[in-house]
């Protein structure tokens, strides 16, 4: 393509957006909204993954060693257990550690307590932590068959309703997203395709005096592009500012909630936003002009 032809796909691009301002008004809100709501259901999909792998790391398993077991022999299985790939974190506790803390949890079980002043009948044992939840269940069986463990205790239905939670939200907010995303793609569809209708006897002309389809189609492609990618950077100034509130606002009302960090929830977003502009953009003007080619 020669210097002239692209000057004169740019300069009739910069024309039909400058030309048609409503239009390109029309369009850019089309995209900077219908961006905005899928980016909604990204920052939503996003904090709640957070949430989840947040509650997944602090499922824990137990595992308690016999009774009158030699430190060296537990201490032997602890640096074992460290070497396995599913193990994330281990930390050892006496029979007295674990005493001391049930005094801490339970300080009006009187009876509880007087047992435990009067004969500890606690075990010496491991708090043991997964990378993943799912995983933990094969652990538990690794570390039965070692000859010291008494018992081993966790949480199976908490671990596995987080499993379950962490799948559902993934999949739902693809489907909301993919959803959307169809949705979205319709109504650029239909707003380019009446800016195209508009200059449909124009395209007429230039197909009739020889010009190239593709000739024809630059100028309105890089038009797609152009309301694709302002639609998105606006939806991501939005998005921006107003999950930089949200999260001022959660720390001062929810201290305690686990909120994405700012640069993780932008950064997929605007990939996200930026991508899905410029291909709705892009396919949407392709679509739009694609009869008014057939002269």
């Amino acid at each position: 393509m020669s210097l002239n032809s692209i000057g004169y796909i740019m300069k009739e691009t910069g024309r039909n957006l400058i030309y048609n301002t409503w239009m390109t008004l029309a369009s850019v809100s089309t995209v900077a909204i219908s961006m905005f709501v899928l980016s909604f259901f990204l920052v939503l999909t996003v904090n709640m993954n957070h949430v989840t792998r947040i509650l997944q790391s602090q499922v824990e398993m137990r595992v308690f060693i016999n009774p009158h077991v030699s430190r060296s022999k537990e201490m032997t299985l602890l640096q074992k257990s460290r070497q396995w790939s599913d193990v994330s974190k281990i930390q050892f506790f006496t029979k007295q550690e674990a005493a001391n803390t049930l005094k801490k949890e339970f300080p009006n079980q009187k009876d509880l307590l007087t047992l435990i002043s009067k004969s500890n009948p606690l075990f010496d044992g491991f708090n043991v932590y997964t990378k993943n939840p799912s995983q933990i269940p094969a652990l538990a069986g690794r570390f039965k068959k070692q000859p010291i463990v008494h018992n081993v205790i966790y949480e199976g239905q908490v671990v596995s309703r987080l499993s379950r939670l962490s799948a559902i939200l993934k999949w739902a907010g693809w489907g909301i997203e993919g959803l959307l995303g169809l949705a979205t793609l319709f109504i650029i569809v239909n707003t380019i395709r009446l800016a195209v209708f508009a200059r449909r006897r124009e395209v007429s002309v230039m197909k009739l005096v020889g010009a190239t389809d593709w000739f024809i189609r630059w100028p309105f492609v890089l038009e797609g592009l152009t309301l694709g990618i302002v639609g998105a950077i606006v939806a991501d100034l939005v998005v921006s500012q107003g999950y930089h509130w949200l999260l001022v606002a959660a720390g001062s009302a929810l201290p305690f909630w686990p909120m994405a960090p700012f640069h993780q929830v932008m950064q997929k977003t605007e990939n996200f936003t930026l991508g899905g502009g410029l291909l709705v953009g892009g396919l949407a003007s392709m679509v739009a002009l694609r009869r008014f080619l057939r002269v």
